[in-house]
């Protein structure tokens, strides 16, 4: 007979580690859990990449002992969308960069964000606090298993992005998780100590948009920060730990600005058109919420025509302008 136990999506709810833990320990009940504002998930699942060895010569099959499944290789990555609330956009960049105070600056000292200044490396059992753990209640697909527990998390990268004709204004940050540690089903409750029920930031509470202290207004805007990482080695042949992660490739951060095409658009024609040297865009809300990027450049500027009247499309590309100035700041609260 068919194992009756199924698994609804709508039942299954995320719990979001906070505080400090050994890389490679998953947080306790007893460490603190917030429910942030998801709005969409993926899950991941245990699995591995299989290798094939040498063919033996005379054979026309592929025999089994040429297979090996390489989990000392295995990382894994899943994507999570939030509503922009200032906790969960201050979680986001302490799991990103390791600065999560409510003002959330990306440095060119920030590194892989473990707290030490221009650091690459996180070590399997050493304490830090820009990593999570992850659970998604009621997505075990045991019956007394019945959650999943990801530990180890860092943010590989996350978007943010608001725009006048999609979810109605608001703030959306759309993140990707990474882990060199196996998902784990897991029967523990796992206790909730507070839940994000903030509003979300509106691009319709917009205040000030500038781009190099000009005034343009905006129809949306996003910004993208991503990097590489990679996980060190294993441990064994056994537990398959890793000795620990690396950031293999600095942080990209670029984005694009819709703005209404007016005289504004006209003024700025010298850094459209490419002057090679940095300006600053700032995008600000009348109450707690500022985003700072003192050095972008624009990169291949241009119009839209699609709606009913013109808009400038205009991508950027930010920098930091020496290797321990700011890349940008998000000052929410």
């Amino acid at each position: 007979m068919a194992d009756t136990n199924f698994q609804a999506q709508s039942n299954i709810s995320l719990l979001f580690a906070v505080g400090a833990k050994a890389l490679g320990t998953a947080h306790a009940d007893s460490d603190t859990f917030k429910a942030l504002p998801v709005i969409s998930f993926s899950i991941p699942h245990e699995s591995a990449a299989l290798d094939i060895g040498p063919q033996r010569s005379g054979t026309h099959v592929q025999v089994e002992d040429q297979g090996r499944h390489r989990r000392d290789l295995s990382t894994w990555t899943f994507d999570i969308s939030f509503k922009g609330t200032p906790t969960a956009i201050n979680s986001v960049c302490q799991w990103a960069f390791g600065d999560g105070d409510g003002t959330n600056a990306l440095l060119g000292t920030s590194g892989i964000g473990n707290g030490t200044s221009n650091s690459a490396v996180m070590v399997h059992g050493t304490s830090y606090s820009n990593h999570t753990t992850v659970i998604f209640k009621n997505a075990g697909s045991d019956a007394t298993n019945a959650h999943v527990q990801m530990r180890g998390c860092i943010v590989q990268s996350f978007a943010l992005k608001e725009a006048v004709g999609s979810d109605a204004g608001q703030l959306i940050c759309d993140v990707t998780f990474w882990t060199a540690y196996p998902p784990s089903e897991v029967n523990t409750s796992y206790t909730t100590d507070s839940s994000d029920t903030a509003a979300p930031k509106s691009i319709f509470s917009l205040s000030t948009s500038t781009l190099n202290s000009g005034a343009i207004l905006l129809d949306s805007w996003d910004m993208n920060c991503s990097r590489s990482l990679a996980r060190n080695s294993s441990q064994d042949y056994s537990s398959y730990l890793p000795f620990g992660y690396t950031q293999t490739s600095p942080w990209e951060v670029t984005g694009t600005l819709s703005a209404k095409r007016d005289d504004e658009i006209y003024d700025q024609l010298a850094i459209i058109r490419g002057s090679s040297a940095g300006v600053n865009i700032s995008i600000d809300e009348s109450s707690g919420f500022t985003l700072d990027i003192p050095d972008a450049m624009v990169d291949a500027s241009t119009v839209n025509n699609g709606e009913g009247y013109l808009f400038q499309t205009i991508p950027y590309r930010a920098f930091a302008e020496s290797p321990t100035d700011d890349v940008f700041t998000l000052t929410i609260s």
